[in-house]
């Protein structure tokens, strides 16, 4: 089966934002949801990587922000309580001394996650969401 339709909500439209504390940009954020149509366990994501204008970021400058809790990316295959609700957006946020310029910028999700009510015999359907989209850096 093919999901790929719901490819189309990974990235939210909001605009990217820096994140300022005592007036100093400690990095920026931008938003995802769930791509499927029923939410599932953070602990159903195999793997999940960013890239933006077609540089990887290294996963330990990642926050990975649901639920008002702040996970790294390390953590999300231990969440097996924490729920990913389908309209709930996460927060992305990416700690980079100076934020990133304000403009246009490429951002790419790509996400391998099991489909948790798939599980017959051991075997669990697993989609990859490779998304890229443009959004403004506020």
């Amino acid at each position: 089966m093919d999901f790929q339709a719901y490819n189309k909500i990974l990235i939210c439209k909001d605009d990217i934002h820096n994140v300022l504390v005592d007036n100093v940009v400690i990095g920026y954020q931008f938003k995802i949801k769930y791509p499927s149509y029923r939410g599932a366990f953070l602990s159903c994501i195999e793997a999940l990587s960013f890239e933006v204008d077609g540089q990887p970021i290294p996963a330990s400058q990642v926050s990975f922000q649901l639920n008002g809790k702040d996970f790294l990316l390390s953590e999300l295959s231990e969440c097996f309580k924490e729920y990913w609700f389908v309209r709930d957006p996460a927060t992305i946020f990416v700690r980079v001394f100076g934020g990133i310029a304000p403009g246009e910028h490429k951002i790419r999700v790509n996400m391998t996650h099991r489909v948790p009510y798939t599980g017959y015999f051991g075997q669990y359907l697993t989609l990859v969401s490779d998304v890229t989209e443009t959004r403004m850096a506020q």
